[in-house]
């Protein structure tokens, strides 16, 4: 592996998604034009191309090679461990799964990563409302974007990406048959979104509710380990 950058520059410009920059440019110049009008607008304005620029970054990530380990798709934190049916979009309904979901805030990187080798065998999108107007994760107006992933093991993990409040903010790159190795980009929520990974029946979390989770990085599960589900405590 290459040596980790540590330097200052990696914190104050980190690598920025392709996607983000005609965001970003748009707001620099709305920046100093709102500042020749009146500098306290032209302040406002440059916090808000900041922060724009930070929301795009494309961080580089390490991925552990480990053939069973599954790892988190989103930045964040973990808001719930449910046990519920596979998405009935997808045709899963009839199957038991471990959903944990996670939630991408404003200030944390956007980009989201595939959780274990696998192909992509089913895809879903729904476009939801143009405003909904609602934080409710599971408001039927939410934009929506899943699609089942199959490991070498043929077991079938699904990814899904809602964008409450508001909707074209989800944007992805995959279709169906394509095959990803863990770690690897897919796609993103712009300004942030919740993030869930549904585990196959009797794949227990090796996470708990309140953890942060760095998308890449941090290991959800051993898809072979017999550990039981673990709680945390606030301490």
């Amino acid at each position: 592996m290459k040596s980790v950058d540590i330097s200052l520059q990696r914190y104050l410009f980190p690598n920025i998604n392709e996607d983000g920059w005609k965001f970003i440019s748009v707001l620099a110049f709305l920046t100093v034009i709102l500042a020749m009008i009146w500098l306290p607008l032209g302040l406002i304005s440059l916090a808000v191309t900041i922060w724009c620029f930070y929301c795009f970054r494309d961080p580089v990530r390490v991925t552990p090679v480990l053939s069973d380990a599954v790892v988190a798709p989103a930045d964040g934190f973990i808001v719930s461990i449910t046990r519920e049916k596979g998405p009935d979009a997808l045709g899963l309904n009839n199957k038991n799964y471990t959903r944990i979901c996670i939630f991408t805030g404003l200030f944390d990187a956007q980009i989201n990563r595939i959780p274990i080798k696998g192909k992509v065998s089913k895809t879903f999108y729904d476009a939801g409302k143009p405003f909904c107007g609602s934080l409710d994760k599971n408001d039927i107006g939410a934009e929506r974007a899943m699609f089942v992933l199959r490991n070498p093991n043929n077991l079938d993990f699904v990814v899904q990406q809602t964008a409450v409040f508001c909707s074209k903010r989800i944007v992805n790159r995959y279709h169906s048959n394509d095959e990803f190795l863990a770690g690897q980009r897919f796609g993103f929520i712009r300004g942030g979104g919740y993030v869930d990974l549904f585990l196959p029946d009797k794949i227990e979390p090796l996470v708990c509710v309140g953890q942060r989770t760095v998308a890449g990085e941090t290991i959800i599960t051993d898809i072979k380990s017999d550990a039981p589900r673990i709680e945390g405590e606030i301490r």
